[in-house]
Order: structure tokens, then C-alpha cells, then sequence
């Protein structure tokens, strides 16, 4: 399979990466530890890059950071929603090993035995600042520099809010949160210059709903340049999906309001996170950082944004909500402005890291170590990923009547289907190839897609005559896998 170089300025810096070039950094390597920094933003799509040829976001500075490194076209999360896939990264456990189906089942981690563990025992200074929902906080407390936030307290729902809902922030962009988690950075950065290896995780909310940003960003996205993507029926793909969108009444959005959510997405992806990452990269450059540190962009699980007129998430196993972004950095290792479109999930991110800066990976960890991959080495590709989740099936009366007569609290809509969701009532598992995906349901028919090399499933062929040897190998495969 064959990489695809990004088209950047004469690749952005082929003449100056000579393999004497290679071996000086290499060698500073050696001498030095790398450092780490880890950029993690919430509910941002796969496909959400402008280098990706996204027709609706604009990412100049992730472009950037891509024309640096390697991206990773095909990075999938272990899960569709937030802790369970963080657990997965920290942890490099899928979620069925580490207890976390969905958001309401299990508990948060400590730190013994994860990722961030791991390099705090090789001497590493750490610091984790922004959303955690993952980590217990008592438990990340100790950490050299710990500065745990959330969502701004303005964007409180109330029973009015329609899921799609959007606005402008209430506070200047310097008081936003985002800005406030990169001060801090900045600040952590700063104090790098004493020479120690640090650890670094910077986690932003955005772009997750509300779908909210500073209005110099607003200001620069308008709906008629949106693009909605073609309409999928959602019985085409299932059931259980088409009950959820009708839960949320999605089928009854206004294209005026949908396209309007879609800018407001847009614009949170680049004012909260994308601007962000340039302000990182312009600290590690300033303080001479940048040739002795790893940095990696990732997303913990994706959003619907218009495939099916929804949007938001859901326990659902599409690429939409599973396909993610993943950029590397690892100075040295390999040819700036590649793209691989090699396999690869939440749970590489902890082998790889400690191959990287030139520890052991334990032994027992389901995921591998990307490295090989990253130096270009196509062999090293693997066939197929994995990943485990739980679902609830929502009530008849919600589905139906997009009510319950049970919300005395007045909770929103999007809490009611969302929560039903998340209830851990039935198990699914997925595997994932270049060109298929197979889901098995507990409680639904299985679900067999030709992804074609793409992220958008179209059909469910399950139940075609033509595929039956094809859904046979796959479910023997996945329950090999994971037996329930």
C-alpha cells in the first residue's frame, strides 16, 4: 500500500532532512531523552482537515503540523463516547478489558499501570491540563502541574435546547477555556527550558456540543458555503439508528438550522483547537523544544455532523463517530508530509509512545507499536482493529413521542436518547479492514458495510447472499476476539 506525500512547500523541508541530517537528530536523541506532548481534543471527526480535503473545516495550523509529520488517515478510537476511549489511550486496553463499555459503566482510573504512570517512573516531569474524564482526580492531583476544566459554566442546557443548538461564546476568546489551557501549556513550556524530560497532555472540550466558539472565528464560516453530506437513509444502515435519529427528531431539522450547526463546528475546530495547536508549536519552536519533542494530535471519538441530518453522538460503531484524527511529529524518525493509511486505534498510542522515547512497552498490551510505521516501513501494517462497546435500547415512548412522562427534572432532549444510549444493557463489538466493517449487536441483527477504502458506511449487506462467506470469516474472527 502506498503512502500519500501531503503537496507542501518542496515537502517542507525535503533538502534539509538528508540522512546526515537524520543521524544528527538521531543522535541528539540518544543523548537526550524526548519529551512528549500530547494534544487531545473531544468529539472531532476524522475527516474534519482541511489537508483531508474537508469542504466545510479550515485547520491551517494541524495542516501545518501534518506537513511536519505523519498522518494517520485511518486512526480509529477504541469507543464512540469520552471516558471509555480515553481509558483506552491512557491505559492501552480496550474497553472491554479496562471496565468502561460507555460513560455510565465504570469507574475512572488511577494512575498506577497507565500511560501517564509509565513515564512519571522513567523520571519524566508531568503535566496534564484541560478535561480529564478519565484519570480520577484525586488520583492525577500529585502530578507536577494539574489543572483540571471542563466547559465554560455558560454553556448549561435547559429542556428548550434543541440538540443541534449553537452560539456564539459569552466570554472574549482570551477567557475561553481553550485559551486558558494553552496559557498553561505555554507556561509548562516555559519551565522545560531546565532541561528534564516532561510528559505534557493538553486536553481541549471543543468541538464538542454545545457547538460553541469566539465570534472572530464565527465570523469566518458561513452556512451557504457548508456542505451537507449526501443523505443515508438511517434504516439503511440499522434499526437501532434509525430509532435514535427519530428519538432525536432529526428528520425534522430545517436545513437552514443544520447548516448553520455545521459552521459553528467548523469554527470551534478552529478558533478552540486548531489555533490552539499553532499556539503549542510556536512555544516549543520559541524555547528550542521542537527537535526533542514528540508531539500528537488526536481526538477522542468523533461527531455525526450531517451524515443521516444528525448530529452529536451516540453508542454507535460508525466511522463517523469512531474515525478520528491522528498526527504525528517524532523528529527524526520520518520523511515530513506523509500520509499512511495503515490501521490504527486508541490503544497504539501507549506502545508507541514508550518505543519512541526508547522504553519497554509492557508486555501484556493488546496494541502494537506504530514506530515502524512512522519510519516507513509499510510491512509493519496490520489488517484488521478492534474495538468493544455496550448500548441501551431506547424506550418505544421516547422513539415515538420524543418525550418520556417520567422527565419530572425537564432533563433536554439530547440527555434523554443520549443517556438511553449509554445505558450498558446489550454488548457490540466491531472489526474494522481497509474495505469492510462487521458489527455484531446483542440485540440486533449484525451489520457487514463496504467501506471501499472510505469512512462512510451506505448499505448494510449483512443479509446478501453474495457476502455470506465474508460475514462468516468476520464474526468467527470477532468472537475469537471477545467472547460475551
Amino acid at each position: 500500500m502506498k503512502d500519500r506525500v501531503l503537496p507542501t512547500r518542496r515537502h517542507f523541508v525535503q533538502g534539509c532532512i538528508s540522512a546526515a541530517a537524520t543521524g544528527m537528530v538521531r543522535a541528539q536523541a540518544a543523548r537526550k531523552p524526548l519529551n512528549v506532548v500530547l494534544v487531545m481534543c473531544d468529539q472531532m471527526r476524522g475527516d474534519a482537515l482541511g489537508f483531508l480535503g474537508s469542504p466545510n473545516a479550515r485547520t491551517p495550523e494541524l495542516d501545518r503540523l501534518a506537513a511536519r509529520g505523519v498522518s494517520f488517515d485511518n486512526h480509529f478510537s477504541n469507543n464512540p463516547v469520552c471516558m471509555p476511549s480515553r481509558k483506552s489511550l491512557f491505559s492501552g486496553r480496550y474497553p472491554h478489558q479496562h471496565g468502561s463499555l460507555t460513560n455510565l459503566q465504570g469507574q475512572p482510573m488511577e494512575v498506577p499501570g497507565t500511560l501517564i504512570a509509565h513515564f512519571q517512573d522513567r523520571g519524566y516531569r508531568i503535566g496534564y491540563i484541560g478535561k480529564n474524564h478519565c484519570y480520577r482526580d484525586k488520583a492525577i492531583s500529585s502530578l507536577d502541574t494539574v489543572s483540571i476544566r471542563d466547559r465554560e459554566p455558560f454553556r448549561r442546557y435547559n429542556e428548550f435546547v434543541p440538540p443541534e443548538w449553537h452560539s456564539d461564546t459569552y466570554w472574549p476568546a482570551e477567557e475561553c477555556y481553550a485559551w486558558r489551557s494553552t496559557n498553561e501549556a505555554l507556561r509548562f513550556l516555559d519551565r522545560a527550558r531546565d532541561g528534564s524530560p516532561f510528559f505534557l497532555t493538553v486536553s481541549y472540550f471543543d468541538p464538542h456540543p454545545p457547538y460553541m466558539a469566539p465570534s472572530e472565528f464565527t465570523s469566518r464560516y458561513h452556512a451557504d458555503q457548508m456542505k451537507i453530506p449526501p443523505y443515508i437513509p438511517p434504516s439503511a444502515l440499522s434499526g437501532r439508528l434509525d430509532d435514535f435519529c427519530r428519538a432525536m427528531k432529526f428528520h425534522k431539522i430545517k436545513d437552514s438550522d443544520l447548516l448553520e450547526t455545521m459552521r459553528y463546528y467548523c469554527a470551534s475546530i478552529e478558533g478552540m483547537v486548531d489555533y490552539q495547536v499553532g499556539r503549542i508549536m510556536g512555544a516549543l519552536q520559541e524555547h528550542r523544544l521542537v527537535q526533542n519533542t514528540i508531539v500528537l494530535f488526536t481526538s477522542d471519538h468523533g461527531d455525526f455532523m450531517g451524515h443521516h441530518r444528525a448530529v452529536r453522538k451516540g453508542m454507535f460503531l460508525y466511522d463517523a463517530l469512531v474515525h478520528v484524527p491522528m498526527i504525528w511529529y517524532v523528529p527524526g524518525l520520518s520523511r515530513p508530509g506523509r500520509r499512511t493509511r495503515a490501521l490504527s486505534h486508541g490503544v497504539d498510542v501507549f506502545p508507541t509512545l514508550v518505543d519512541l522515547t526508547g522504553g519497554t512497552p509492557p508486555r501484556d498490551l493488546p496494541g502494537r507499536s506504530l514506530k515502524p510505521v512512522l519510519a516507513g516501513e509499510e510491512a509493519a501494517e496490520r489488517d484488521a482493529i478492534f474495538t468493544s462497546a455496550a448500548y441501551g435500547e431506547l424506550p418505544r415512548e421516547l422513539v415515538e413521542t420524543n418525550q418520556l412522562r417520567s422527565n419530572d427534572k425537564k432533563v433536554p432532549l439530547h440527555t434523554l436518547v443520549e443517556d438511553g444510549s449509554d445505558v450498558p444493557q446489550h454488548r457490540m463489538s466491531m472489526l474494522r479492514t481497509q474495505e469492510w466493517k462487521f458489527i455484531l449487536n446483542e440485540s440486533r441483527p449484525p451489520e457487514l458495510y463496504r467501506m471501499d477504502g472510505g469512512w462512510v458506511e451506505r448499505e448494510n449487506v449483512a443479509e446478501r447472499n453474495e457476502f455470506a462467506e465474508v460475514r462468516r470469516q468476520f464474526e468467527k474472527r470477532l468472537q475469537a476476539w471477545w467472547r460475551w
